[in-house]
């Protein structure tokens, strides 16, 4: 039987998100809305940097009696860039949420941060993430990292990536809401948040009948006491205080929903997500979520 053509054809572009297609891999990326936003900034011939933060520079609060930016530019630039974070490049999420922090009063080196963003973007445009058609993962599978205190109000931040086909399928970077004590603390809370999204994919997956319903999640932490209090809360000295919805991911490693797994800090992909990293370990990363130029 002649196989019918699709009337259709196969999809370019859907709300600003370009897709592109091979005989072995579907990418997505936002190449155009990139371009778009350094023209309209008059950053279109600016120099390349090679991370999107420094991290050699500690973000603080504009200090008291500096006049920030009495214009809503800062925040409508982040918002235009929070759209491209979570569309297509996961490798600029955190730099976007940290910044998104001093909306209310932008100083000179929150402005200086965000054009950094730019400059970035402007040497990698055409990069996005590529979805491969024989990966080296075949099931679902996700990383979870926290970075214990912060500047700003001693506040851990927490980061998760779910991939799908060598490639990151779902993302998150934001202030965790409890104050962590210690960072095992701050890490068991990431591998809960991160199990709370690995069932949700897990629901998404079994309906489109996608993923088999007996094989676990596999998620990755890189700190063994939290792993280990995923599995047995036997630090109870240490651990009494935390709240008790955290302890929820327990109960899904025990009832083989969720497997939570270790892996080595040089490859914790979600390490991207909490933190502002090097030059060589930001490449690393950008890589393991499957972001590479199309």
């Amino acid at each position: 039987m002649a196989r019918l053509k699709d009337p259709i054809g196969k999809p370019t572009k859907i709300v600003g998100i370009e897709i592109t297609t091979t005989s072995d891999s579907i990418a997505i990326l936002s190449k155009q809305y990139i371009e778009l936003i350094l023209r309209k900034e008059g950053m279109d011939g600016s120099d390349f940097v090679s991370t999107p933060l420094d991290p050699n520079v500690a973000l603080v609060p504009n200090p008291e009696g500096e006049n920030g930016s009495c214009s809503n530019s800062f925040a409508r630039l982040l918002g235009e860039l929070q759209y491209i974070a979570n569309a297509t490049r996961p490798d600029i999420t955190y730099a976007v949420n940290r910044l998104a922090s001093y909306t209310a009063n932008p100083s000179l080196q929150h402005n200086i941060a965000v054009k950094r963003i730019l400059r970035y973007l402007a040497g990698t445009q055409s990069h996005g993430i590529v979805y491969k058609a024989h990966p080296q993962q075949k099931n679902l599978y996700g990383y979870a990292d926290a970075a214990y205190g912060n500047a700003d109000n001693r506040g851990s931040t927490m980061g998760y990536v779910f991939l799908v086909a060598d490639g990151a399928i779902t993302w998150c970077s934001k202030k965790q809401i409890a104050t962590a004590l210690s960072s095992t603390e701050a890490e068991y809370i990431a591998l809960s948040e991160s199990a709370r999204e690995a069932c949700w994919l897990r629901s998404l997956y079994n309906e489109l009948r996608l993923l088999p319903r007996e094989l676990p999640t596999l998620v990755l932490g890189d700190n063994e006491g939290a792993i280990a209090m995923t599995k047995n809360l036997q630090f109870h000295k240490r651990s009494k205080h935390i709240e008790i919805h955290w302890h929820w991911v327990q109960e899904q490693v025990q009832q083989g929903t969720i497997n939570i797994g270790s892996c080595q800090d040089p490859e914790q992909t979600a390490d991207i997500l909490t933190k502002a990293l090097p030059c060589p370990k930001h490449k690393t990363h950008i890589e393991g979520m499957g972001l590479a130029p199309v």
